[in-house]
């Protein structure tokens, strides 16, 4: 009863007890990929073959999972993207470190590899940035260095990558409710937000305010040794580059056609920023004006990704009908109605668009995502994610097939779930 079923599979009838002690280990096949391996379970035991660490940490997870007795099998497995995400939101709600180990382990026994936290936002900054203290003096509980260090430790021991993002050039009222040189009215102490929606005070548009941003990256490279940083550049509201005269005077200064493209000038000099530190920008795309070579999140639709890989991006498809968990699992009444729901069918049956013609390559992977604007606690999040995290899985490897199969093999995991303290939500098929 595997989630995420392998994606070949011939069970031959009969079992064999599971002993770890009797899985042989075949040399490395690098034809498998590095996160790829090979089963075959007879009566004698298990040869395992692995093309490489992961492989071997995913292949061992997948005996785990059939439990004590193993069927007399031949399994080969790979997954079919390489970035296979969820996003947790750690600003507007602060989650403990011992809640994102226990994500991690997650994470890792459904064989995702990407964690991506959300440190920053109008509701607060979560992360120490020790050249700039009051970032999170004005916003409570938030994680030092050294908490980093040892999530992103764990993290790699379970082969899962933590993506940071410090959302910009939106998304940043606790940072000017610190510091508001960095705002459009620098002589207006603005407050960490403690309303939902999207705040209308963005980043100025000063050199200092880049410089500013780019000390900043600097110290989240420091910690997070992953290639990408995510920095947003999502719901960025242009109306006071509109209203500001010196926004209007820097607009002029710089070249730019008007305040519409003040959000896109912020985001290159941070993806040339980062280029120069040898890493790349992840950005969320709303429209086709990202930073060159940067990697794009597209989640408005299920079109934007094919289309984003055309221009020249990377992508990840995240796409919010299909991937944001904190969607109720049915109607209600409330800040999501009418519209926003993500039933479990609705996840399971999301099929990511191939790349086009053109750009083979460009399509990374999904990842699904945890906004904690109305999940205060981490069991509000575990029953938000449980069970259709399980059905995002198997989209994620690529292993979705057939939904009843899927449906009977998910009663028992969630039941092994759920007897690790696992808070599991309703589960309406």
């Amino acid at each position: 009863m595997i989630i995420p079923r392998p994606r070949k599979l011939a069970v031959l009838g009969g079992t064999v007890a599971y002993d770890p002690e009797r899985v042989r280990l075949a040399p490395p096949d690098p034809t498998l990929g590095q996160e790829g391996y090979r089963l075959e379970i007879s009566p004698t035991g298990v040869d395992l073959t692995a093309g490489g660490d992961a492989g071997h940490f995913y292949a061992r997870q997948t005996l785990a999972l059939y439990g004590d007795a193993l069927p007399h099998a031949t399994i080969e497995d790979r997954p079919k993207y390489p970035w296979r995400g969820l996003m947790l939101d750690v600003a507007r709600h602060f989650m403990p470190t011992d809640f994102i180990r226990r994500l991690i382990d997650l994470l890792a026994l459904h064989k995702l590899n990407v964690l991506q936290l959300h440190l920053s936002d109008d509701q607060g900054w979560r992360l120490e940035i020790k050249r700039h203290p009051r970032l999170t003096e004005v916003s409570g509980d938030h994680y030092t260095h050294d908490d980093i260090r040892e999530l992103v430790a764990y993290a790699s021991e379970r082969f899962v990558r933590i993506v940071p993002e410090i959302g910009l050039p939106g998304h940043v009222q606790a940072a000017l409710a610190a510091y508001p040189h960095l705002g459009n009215d620098p002589s207006r102490q603005l407050p960490v937000w403690d309303a939902w929606g999207i705040s209308p005070h963005t980043l100025n548009l000063e050199e200092s305010t880049i410089t500013f941003f780019e000390e900043v990256l600097d110290e989240v490279i420091e910690i997070f040794p992953d290639q990408y940083v995510h920095v947003g550049g999502d719901e960025c509201r242009p109306g006071e580059w509109e209203r500001t005269p010196r926004a209007q005077e820097r607009i002029r200064e710089l070249g730019l056609p008007g305040a519409h493209a003040a959000r896109s000038w912020i985001m290159t000099r941070m993806a040339e920023h980062l280029q120069r530190r040898g890493r790349r920008l992840v950005y969320w795309h709303e429209k086709a004006d990202g930073p060159p070579g940067a990697t794009t999140m597209t989640w408005l639709d299920e079109q934007s990704g094919p289309l984003a890989a055309l221009e020249g991006r990377d992508v990840v498809l995240a796409p919010h009908t299909r991937t944001y968990l904190d969607y109720p699992v049915e109607f209600q009444p409330g800040p999501f109605a009418p519209d926003r729901v993500l039933t479990l069918s609705d996840a399971y049956h999301f099929d990511p668009p191939p790349a086009p013609p053109g750009a083979d390559g460009r399509i990374l992977g999904v990842q699904a995502q945890l906004w904690t604007e109305y999940m205060p606690t981490p069991d509000d999040v575990e029953r938000q994610t449980f069970p259709r995290l399980c059905a995002f899985a198997e989209v994620a490897w690529g292993s979705p097939q057939d939904y009843p199969d899927f449906l009977r093999r998910l009663d028992p995991h969630l039941a092994r779930l759920a007897a690790q303290g696992i808070h599991i939500g309703p589960l309406i098929p």
